[in-house]
């Protein structure tokens, strides 16, 4: 098969969650298919125009007015999600940069009317979360906010209509779907969030020891990772931790360890219990410094692609019920507890399966993006199939 995907941000390196889902999936994809996906990238992006990577063939194009749209939102004018009239104006520019003879298109929400394109027989929406649910619950105020919702739920509402295909991260996102837009079963599909296989691993004792002592910790401190974009649900999130479970447990030995945009909800604080990461390229050695990840995230859509990631270094995983959405073959995995419970669950010093001397669960594997790309692929030939057979009959 030929796949063309479409994505509204530059999935190489993936530094966010939904780019690692993007990137990872399409790396799945490219072991049995040929992959070429566009990203759409600002002004400033100095990548190259074209370039392979995990078999991917990626091709960027920048556009000046996803920067205006970002400076819009930031002045409370517009939302982000504006920047789609800017991508349907460039529609066929984007679609001359995929080329042509595609089997099947993807395109993410704000680049949805490339699924115009009639002529390609499989069209796929790929759905990061269900966006106005997540705009109602974590968009900046806005003036006339509540119209904005109403045109996003419009334009998500075209989308899955227009798709042959919706791709989403849970149950719970295709459930969700099926009520706000009435779309049938069989017009969804569920592909979880996963983790990087070829970058995550669990320590071995020496890599474990040295990435402590980076860290300044000592060898009885019990580490809590805690990774996370900075976006509503991963600060609300974290402020539990900081202000609410670390303090009833600094006393005991436990020791945060906040990572990633988020940990600038942080900055200037200076206990003794935390540190804080910001943006890294490489994750793996923070991780090996840990024996628990922490995700007692209580809102947002999609799934935490941080619950995977932990797991894939073999911590210990302490996570409240709804952060676990989306795997629910990795609940055996897992301490599933109450925000109430969250500090006596880690006083309790779970561990994970490496720190056990075990080897990793077989149902972890399955959450592997190289997996999930591959039944991705098989998924989109059956729908194939079944456009041929109707097309013969």
């Amino acid at each position: 098969m030929v796949i063309h995907a479409a994505h509204d941000d530059d999935i190489h390196p993936p530094r966010s969650g939904g780019t690692q889902r993007s990137f990872g999936l399409a790396r799945g994809l490219a072991r049995r298919h040929r992959v070429r996906a566009l990203c759409v990238v600002p002004n400033r992006d100095r990548a190259p125009a074209e370039e392979l990577a995990g078999g991917v063939e990626l091709v960027r194009r920048r556009a000046w007015h996803t920067s205006l749209a970002w400076r819009l939102e930031r002045w409370r004018l517009a939302p982000f999600f504006r920047v789609e009239r800017g991508h349907r104006a460039r529609a066929a520019r984007y679609r001359a940069a995929l080329g042509p003879g595609a089997d099947v298109l993807s395109a993410d929400l704000h680049l949805a009317a490339l699924l115009d394109d009639a002529g390609v027989p499989l069209r796929v929406h790929t759905s990061q979360n269900v966006e106005y649910d997540r705009f109602v619950e974590s968009a900046p105020r806005l003036l006339a906010g509540a119209g904005w919702a109403a045109r996003l739920r419009e334009l998500e509402q075209r989308t899955v209509a227009r798709a042959d295909l919706t791709i989403v991260c849970s149950d719970e996102d295709a459930a969700r779907m099926r009520e706000l837009y009435g779309v049938g079963a069989e017009r969804l599909a569920v592909v979880p969030n996963g983790y990087d296989e070829t970058a995550l691993r669990p320590p071995r004792p020496d890599e474990r020891a040295r990435a402590r002592a980076a860290l300044g910790f000592a060898p009885d401190d019990y580490v809590v990772a805690f990774v996370g974009a900075d976006w509503a649900p991963n600060r609300d999130a974290l402020a539990l931790l900081a202000t609410r479970v670390m303090p009833a447990l600094a006393a005991e030995g436990v020791r945060l360890l906040a990572v990633g945009g988020v940990s600038r909800a942080l900055a200037g604080r200076r206990e003794p219990w935390l540190r804080a990461v910001g943006e890294v390229s490489d994750l793996l050695p923070l991780l090996h410094a840990a024996d628990a990840g922490a995700n007692p995230v209580r809102a947002g859509g999609g799934s935490n692609v941080k619950v995977p990631a932990y797991l894939a270094c073999g911590l210990a995983v302490v996570t409240t019920a709804f952060g676990l959405r989306g795997y629910a073959a990795l609940a055996p995995l897992c301490t599933v507890t109450s925000e109430a419970g969250f500090a006596d669950s880690l006083r309790a010093r779970p561990r994970g399966f490496a720190v056990r001397g075990e080897a990793a669960p077989p149902a972890l594997a399955e959450y592997a993006w190289g997996r999930l790309g591959e039944r991705l692929g098989e998924l989109y030939a059956e729908r194939l199939g079944r456009t041929a057979a109707r097309e013969a009959s």
